[in-house]
């Protein structure tokens, strides 16, 4: 027995709602598995990014030290510089200068050409 409203039928109304019942579920079910994916996905990027913090740090550390090394090596390096000397020496009777500790002594292929 059906009973008619409307121009429509019980049987139809009902089996429209029960499809978008079903509907409505299965949409929930495919909302909540992607909601769960995403909090798994969260929670791995946050353990990602607070290893990445960590390391960040780690060698922002290793940089300060390591710079504050190099100055001290520079200003070492600068501070004992052994300084040239200029001496006049005599050489058959002339007068020559002699340079002792020069900052740069050329090898002695440089002065030869290139061929």
């Amino acid at each position: 027995m059906t009973i008619t409203l409307g121009g429509g039928t019980m049987a139809k109304k009902s089996s429209r709602g029960d499809k978008a019942f079903m509907e409505t579920a299965i949409a929930l079910e495919i909302t909540r598995f992607q909601r769960d994916s995403l909090k798994d996905q969260v929670e791995q990027l946050s353990a990602q990014l607070h290893t990445a913090n960590l390391r960040a740090e780690r060698a922002e550390e290793r940089l300060h030290e390591t710079t504050i090394m190099l100055s001290k090596l520079s200003l070492q390096a600068t501070s004992h510089a052994v300084r040239s000397t200029l001496t006049e020496v005599l050489v058959e009777g002339r007068s020559i200068l002699r340079l002792e500790n020069p900052v740069y002594t050329p090898q002695p292929n440089a002065a030869a050409p290139h061929q």
